[in-house]
């Protein structure tokens, strides 16, 4: 049997009593958002600031776009054979909805890239090869300045493409960075803290590393964050506000949030239930958790829940 999200008594009680973050009429703002078609398996997905929602597929290549309020999704950027959408960030400021993609046909060596897309047309602006021999772009954020920053875990390493640059270059590597067994999935989620601090989860060991921009740009050395209880195989990662981390925990099928204090983080879960969920997206309505199901995708039995949907989440107001 299929197990739906719920969410935690406590955290529907904190969201009901201070009508945050929903708006005054919760009916108003659908609970889930849906995508087009039966082999979508959706994998990354970010927000605009007015709530449009974009999620990229594994299944066809296409982006879809969701507009604030809909229910069902359309497509935005056109699907192609043997193509696949991982990681996305919305670049407002200049116009730009970053993807991570790459072209199944070249396994093994799997050649991914960071490509831009027109956030007003979606027509395709630029492709940048990741710069690692055996290569996997998984996630992508883009700092104040307009840098944008992506994940390769199989390169095991954190990759830039300075603002105006024309070609990634390593900006954070480290040992800590590499796969506790070979072949396993390291670098995944990345978000960016609005200041000077990037945030990445490691997924084949759940480590959370905060990452310092330095003054001139560079990375200073990863600091491990403990989290308490630990993280279970993390996938997307976005920053809340004010210390808060939402972090997507795939295997075991839920969105936790972490709070960051003293050097530490804490962990409380905030729903559960979904099938492979692999990243999330925060709008004024909530946080929404998207269901991937990419197993089936890969060969796992059966066949996946129509329609793929991402399920508007609560998170906790801030307390005083």
């Amino acid at each position: 049997m299929r197990i739906r999200p719920w969410l935690s008594v406590v955290t529907l009680a904190a969201a009901v009593s201070a009508c945050e973050p929903f708006p005054e009429d919760p009916g108003s703002v659908p609970t889930e958002v849906q995508w087009p078609g039966e082999n979508f398996f959706p994998e990354g997905i970010a927000a605009s600031k007015d709530g449009t929602l974009y999620a990229g597929s594994l299944g066809t290549g296409a982006i879809a776009r969701a507009k604030p309020g809909a229910l069902g999704a359309e497509v935005f950027v056109p699907g192609r054979a043997s193509f696949g959408v991982y990681g996305l960030e919305v670049d407002e400021a200049h116009d730009t909805l970053w993807a991570c993609t790459y072209d199944d046909l070249l396994l093994p060596a799997q050649a991914s890239y960071l490509t831009a897309y027109a956030l007003s047309t979606g027509a395709q602006k630029a492709s940048h090869a990741m710069p690692s021999e055996v290569s996997f772009c998984n996630d992508v954020t883009v700092d104040a300045a307009g840098n944008v920053y992506v994940t390769d875990s199989f390169g095991n390493a954190v990759f830039r493409l300075a603002m105006g640059g024309t070609a990634l270059e390593t900006w954070s590597a480290d040992a800590a960075y590499d796969p506790s067994e070979p072949g396993l999935i390291t670098l995944n989620g990345i978000a960016y803290d609005g200041a000077s601090r990037l945030y990445v989860v490691k997924s084949d060991t759940g480590t959370l590393f905060s990452i310092d921009i330095q003054p001139d740009g560079s990375a200073a050395a990863p600091v491990i964050i403990p989290v308490t209880p630990a993280l279970e195989t993390p996938d997307g990662v976005e920053w809340m506000d004010s210390g808060r981390l939402l972090v997507v925990e795939n295997t075991v099928g839920r969105a936790s949030l972490v709070t960051l204090g003293d050097g530490s983080g804490a962990k409380e879960v905030l729903a559960n239930g979904f099938v492979e969920p692999t990243a999330a997206a925060i709008t004024g309505d909530g946080a929404w958790v998207l269901e991937s199901q990419m197993g089936f995708l890969f060969g796992a039995p059966g066949t996946p829940a129509l329609p793929f949907r991402a399920y508007r989440v609560a998170v906790p107001p801030l307390l005083p």
